[in-house]
């Protein structure tokens, strides 16, 4: 008996059908006083619903991050000794946050002094996760003043280092903002109208965020400075 090519059988059935399919799609669009605006308005449908599919996706992924982060974050103290209310909000904040920000309502230079021209300069730190929210969580800070306008050898013009303990008592919640907020005197030997901030945060689980932003001061006069 001569064995029948059951494979070969298969794949004639698929291109029958395929050409079924084919005649029957084109016998509609012919049948349509407009072919043409149906289909483009099929593809339209199909490019929206990819759209949305993606952006679920993204979202998913995104969520799924965060919550492997926030599980290795538990595990590691987990292995150390038991978690805390404290140590779990830790968790759920370091597995969320992907950046920092200044705020900028609360951040310039500052004149407290009553003597005309600012002596201070205020940064206002924001952890931010995905969605916008603000974050308090443990960590070190580190700020870096740049002034551009002077010679490049010469541009850091100021630079300070706090740590978790340090950094943790600069939390400031208030109506126009929350975050860390830093306050620290204006180098004396500023020459332009302009600063740059450079910020990095590392959290108590290594990971770390910087942020750069520029602040428009108004320097005292060199003769009022000391």
């Amino acid at each position: 008996m001569t064995p029948r090519n059951t494979g070969r059988t298969t794949s004639r059935c698929v291109q029958i059908v395929i050409c079924a399919l084919i005649a029957c799609e084109a016998g509609c669009q012919s049948a349509s006083p407009h072919p043409n605006e149906q289909l483009e308005a099929h593809l339209r449908d199909q490019q929206a619903a990819f759209s949305r599919l993606n952006t679920s996706l993204d979202q998913a992924e995104n969520e799924l991050n965060m919550a492997r982060r926030e599980s290795s974050i538990l595990r590691d103290e987990l292995s150390r000794q038991q978690p805390t209310s404290e140590i779990t909000q830790t968790a759920y904040s370091v597995s969320r946050i992907n950046r920092i920000e200044v705020v900028s309502l609360l951040s310039g230079g500052l004149d407290r002094d009553a003597v005309d021209g600012d002596e201070l300069i205020s940064v206002l730190v924001a952890p931010k996760d995905a969605s916008g929210e603000t974050h308090r969580l443990n960590g070190e800070l580190s700020l870096r003043l740049v002034d551009f306008s002077r010679p490049a050898e010469s541009q850091d013009v100021g630079a300070w280092n706090f740590t978790s303990a340090e950094t943790t008592a600069l939390w400031h919640s208030g109506v126009l903002g929350r975050g860390f907020r830093i306050i620290v005197s204006l180098p004396d030997n500023l020459l332009g109208g302009s600063i740059v901030a450079h910020v990095r945060f590392t959290t108590t689980t290594g990971d770390q965020f910087n942020v750069s932003h520029e602040f428009l001061i108004n320097p005292k006069p060199k003769s009022l400075r000391q």
